[in-house]
């Protein structure tokens, strides 16, 4: 079978690596290579910031704000109409369910929209109130920061490239992504159809490779701005190379979420949303309800449901409407889920269900839903990040007990708490320490709401509407309406 050839997307062209260098892609239905990519060299690296610097100051942030608009919602229009084709690549280069990813890459048309409209109604230059010196007029600013480089996971692609390209273009800048040597199939789909929108070249540049070529981008002189999402080993590469140019950060990182419920919860609510949380998207989230922290009345009768739940889930291609979870991205990520359950299982867990790979899918990277009882967070499946299908599940007496095991962790990205009690869910929502806690629901995005986590899982924030402030800098001008005559070594 002959392979899919995709190129780089640099200055408005889609051409090779300097020296003819490729790479293959595995479909991990089959772990059979299904396309091919360019290795990107230094000089490559170097060509696609050229671009977007020479794009950004020529042109791009001197563009109004009318035209930058415009061509944000010409983007999203386009992603909303090729939703099929980008969600259809990107279940076959990541096992992410078609269902999944076509429907991220319609619902980006609103982000693409939502940013073009806050660009239009922001108002940035801001006077500032109640200078104390006198005869004097002070006005803050904020301009485009300029070449911002984004680094995109395998995961859920189109999400996570929209909720950084779209402010970043909203507010002037230019863009160099680089995607996952993973799966980077989906960014250079979605260029061609950047390109057909005719959006200046060298506003977006699309490049693929391995750690090398992140590590080039994110240190690179004329880089001023990285976001990054991802593991939290790789991001403290990011931030030591940010020392080479002082860009600044938005790291969006790992998590292992805590999910606490109560007995006074809705039971049928709790186990549909528990299912979602852990098993959805193959587990493969980064916000992923990964430990659940189930309180003692309930716990054999509540365990022993959503085990027969799991049990139940169908696993086939991610292209089958009927699937319910695809495979995983590829056989380091098995392995990593195997050698961790076993640890845990010598620590003392207990595997419920699943623990192991899908037999009758022995080709690929499918694991089964997997419950394992744990007797506290220490227990390596409930304090290590799998990015898969893995639950641990945690017994708690009291509210303060659940809070504690709940926290117990370095990562604080998402959270939830099930109660019919709304001063008790408002409560423990307010005490999770984590950037973002569902009451009674779990894993909703939305354009206009923030996204992101503390300790271990990062900093900054994506989507909303502070997204955009943050792609900008800010100049503060001093207006004198007098002339200053006074003696030039005192202080004012």
């Amino acid at each position: 079978m002959s392979l899919t050839e995709y190129d780089m997307y640099i200055d408005g062209s889609f051409v090779g690596a300097e020296h003819n260098q490729r790479f293959e892609s595995l479909n991990p239905e089959n772990n059979q290579p299904w396309a091919t990519f360019p290795d990107a060299s230094e000089s490559d690296v170097e060509r696609s910031v050229q671009s977007a610097k020479n794009a950004f100051n020529d042109h791009w942030s001197k563009t109004s704000v009318a035209e930058r608009a415009k061509y944000l919602r010409a983007i999203g229009d386009k992603m909303f109409e090729n939703a099929e084709l980008l969600g259809k690549t990107e279940s076959i280069d990541s096992g992410k369910l078609l269902k999944e990813t076509k429907f991220q890459s319609e619902y980006m048309k609103e982000y693409f929209y939502y940013y073009a409209d806050l660009a239009e109604s922001m108002n940035n230059e801001i006077p500032v109130p109640n200078i104390d010196k006198p005869n004097m007029e002070v006005v803050e600013v904020r301009e485009p920061i300029g070449v911002v480089a984004c680094i995109i996971p395998w995961n859920s692609q189109m999400f996570l490239m929209a909720t950084k390209v779209a402010p970043a273009l909203a507010a002037g800048n230019t863009v160099v992504m680089k995607s996952s040597e993973l799966a980077p199939a989906p960014l250079i789909e979605f260029a061609k159809l950047v390109h057909d929108t005719g959006l200046p070249k060298g506003v977006i540049n699309i490049i693929s490779g391995g750690a090398e070529v992140g590590r080039l981008l994110t240190s690179h002189k004329d880089v001023g701005k990285i976001l990054f999402t991802g593991g939290t080993s790789t991001a403290s590469h990011v931030i030591r190379n940010s020392a080479e140019n002082y860009a600044s950060l938005t790291l969006e990182l790992g998590g292992k979420s805590p999910v606490v419920v109560f007995d006074d919860a809705d039971v049928e609510n709790a186990l549909n949303n528990i299912t979602t949380a852990i098993f959805s998207g193959n587990g493969c989230s980064c916000i992923a309800g990964s430990v659940l922290v189930l309180q003692d009345t309930i716990y054999d009768t509540f365990l022993d449901q959503l085990t027969e739940r799991a049990k139940k889930i169908k696993l086939g291609s991610p292209l089958d409407e009927d699937s319910q979870m695809g495979p995983l991205n590829n056989d380091k990520q098995v392995e990593f889920i195997e050698k961790n359950i076993k640890q845990s299982v010598e620590q003392g867990a207990k595997v419920i269900c699943g623990g192991t790979k899908a037999p009758e899918f022995s080709e690929g990277c499918y694991f089964l839903p997997t419950i394992i009882e744990c007797p506290d967070r220490s227990i390596s499946t409930a304090n290590t990040e799998l990015f898969g299908p893995i639950l641990s599940v945690i017994k708690f007496k009291t509210e303060e007990e659940a809070l504690q095991i709940a926290n117990d962790n370095d990562y604080g990205l998402s959270s939830g708490v099930f109660s019919e009690d709304p001063e008790k869910c408002d409560r423990v929502s307010k005490a999770l320490d984590a950037g973002i806690c569902f009451k009674n629901c779990y894993r909703f995005i939305s354009y206009a709401a923030s996204f992101g986590g503390r300790k271990n899982s990062g900093y900054g924030r994506e989507s909303g509407a502070d997204a955009i402030s943050d792609m900008q800098i800010k100049k503060t001008i001093w207006t004198s309406n007098a002339r200053v005559t006074e003696d030039p070594f005192k202080i004012r």
